[in-house]
């Protein structure tokens, strides 16, 4: 029984709601009901409008959905890694809860989706000689606030694909998704935060890094991006305005921070004494080479005029 359905939004060819009835004496009276259901469903709109799989609805909510540049980044790693290799080539209209939480499961008991089956794991790709390197699999599983993750890109882009009217209801609604894992934050010791900050005083622009992201609780885009008419040293005062990043390409950017606010951090007198050793000496350099100083210097650069914010890790961890 084949009833027509509009026409597919992805192909822009006919749709139709396609269902076999098996023969037998009955068979006339069932392919009726069929077709009263499916027409039925393509009345109240209830039905898939497309045979597009979920590759393709990810492609496209990508191109649609307005989400930060490093959160779009995560996103596109995530899908890649995990989400398209199992589901991509699924029809979306026959993507249901048990399929979703069957997904969770596999990733639960091993990232890499192996079958439980015992077998060698290669690090170089075609003919070689086996290496230290090539081991034997050991499952790890994905974390549970990974896992969330993923689930709650799948329920935006379905959310997406039900308002296009795609599909009739997001399955990931219905799906069971991990619990949320407990806090459990462990920061160092003072003992050992003493240690870390005796260790990386060595160079003391590094040491001034460390210190401040101890003290203010600063994030590390938000610290590479930092400029000196962003600190007030007579206040006291540090504003939190921007946030760097690594694109795609390896090339540093900018942006909001993470909640899109600036942030006003009162400063220690032990931070703000920090700060201006940071400075005298950013002051001494551009003095020796005779350059002049600029309220939009990066306060941690690899420059000796902090013209350029700072590529090294600080930026990505």
């Amino acid at each position: 029984m084949k009833v027509y359905a509009g026409v597919d939004p992805i192909s822009g060819k006919r749709h139709y709601l396609t269902e076999t009835i098996p023969p037998g004496r009955t068979a006339a009276k069932e392919a009726e009901k069929a077709r009263t259901r499916l027409l039925a469903q393509v009345d109240e709109r209830r039905n898939p409008r497309t045979r597009a799989n979920v590759d393709q609805l990810l492609d496209r909510w990508l191109e649609v959905v307005e989400i930060d540049a490093t959160t779009r980044m995560g996103y596109v790693s995530k899908l890649s890694k995990h989400v398209r290799p199992v589901l991509g080539k699924l029809p979306v209209g026959r993507l249901d809860p048990e399929t979703l939480e069957s997904f969770y499961a596999t990733l639960r008991r091993c990232r890499d989706r192996c079958n439980g089956k015992a077998y060698l794991q290669h690090r170089v790709e075609g003919e070689h000689n086996y290496t230290a390197k090539c081991r034997p699999h050991v499952c790890k599983p994905l974390s549970a606030s990974t896992v969330r993750q993923i689930h709650w890109i799948l329920s935006g882009a379905l959310n997406r694909a039900v308002r296009w009217r795609w599909i009739a209801v997001n399955p990931a609604a219905q799906a069971v998704k991990p619990a949320p894992p407990h806090p459990d934050p462990q920061p160092p010791r003072p003992a050992d935060a003493a240690r870390i900050l005796n260790e990386a005083w060595r160079d003391p622009d590094w040491g001034a890094l460390i210190w401040l992201a101890m003290t203010t609780g600063a994030r590390r885009g938000e610290l590479c991006a930092l400029r000196w008419h962003h600190v007030d040293l007579a206040a006291g005062v540090l504003t939190l305005r921007r946030s760097a990043y690594l694109d795609e390409n390896g090339e540093l950017q900018e942006k909001d921070t993470k909640t899109h606010q600036q942030r006003r951090v009162a400063l220690d007198p032990e931070t703000i004494e920090v700060l201006r050793e940071l400075q005298a000496r950013y002051l001494a350099r551009i003095a020796e080479l005779d350059l002049p100083a600029e309220d939009d210097a990066y306060v941690f650069s690899p420059e000796a005029d902090n013209s350029r914010s700072s590529p090294w890790k600080w930026c990505n961890g």
